[in-house]
């Protein structure tokens, strides 16, 4: 017989309200492949600076190694931060006083963002939140980093998606819990009038 799922996300009161923690989706084969091929960029980023600097012998390389440089070292920051945002990342929503700020620890290059809840509007389940992509990963994840989220709302004339990688009954579950303790009302429910 199977088990009730639990829930992949983590809710913790604070002084001034609620901290949602929820892990990254750990998709193990790109884990292991990203692993692998990061070992191989590491060889090929090596060799192209070594080729660059003449430190493999007298013949300097040209432009197109310079280029082709820059295009592998941008690859392999992408490469790089997927894997240790798979392996090691989290997304917290941090909602206190009157304020929602998402930060995405683990996250290279990432800085958070903060909400005002009093313009938060239209908050409702997204239909693609669980990531349903090449291998069940969302495919403009890699660059984005879960911006794929179950959870979404309005923010000005801006759709803003979080809870990425959560199922939808545990987006209901957590959209319950901020209307219960108050930290979202009926105002974050309405629709924007145009």
């Amino acid at each position: 017989m199977e088990k009730p799922y639990v829930g992949r996300a983590t809710l913790r009161d604070t002084l001034n309200g609620l901290e949602i923690a929820i892990p990254s989706k750990k998709n193990w084969f790109i884990i292991i492949f990203m692993g692998a091929w990061l070992g191989g960029w590491f060889m090929g980023e090596a060799f192209a600076i070594g080729a660059l600097t003449g430190l493999f012998g007298d013949n300097p390389a040209g432009l197109f190694i310079l280029f082709w440089l820059v295009a592998w070292t941008a690859g392999g920051f992408f490469a790089l931060r997927t894997f240790l945002w798979m392996i090691a990342g989290k997304e917290l929503l941090l909602f206190e006083r009157g304020h929602l700020t998402i930060d995405k620890k683990g996250a290279l290059l990432v800085k958070s963002r903060t909400y005002d809840l009093r313009e938060l509007k239209n908050i409702r389940i997204s239909d693609n939140g669980s990531g349903n992509g090449v291998w069940g990963y969302q495919q403009n994840s890699f660059i984005s980093l879960g911006t794929n989220g179950t959870i979404k709302f309005d923010y000005g004339l801006k759709t803003v998606r979080i809870a990425d990688g959560i199922d939808e009954a545990e987006a209901k579950f957590i959209i319950e819990k901020l209307k219960e303790k108050r930290i979202l009302d009926e105002n974050n429910y309405a629709q924007h009038q145009v």
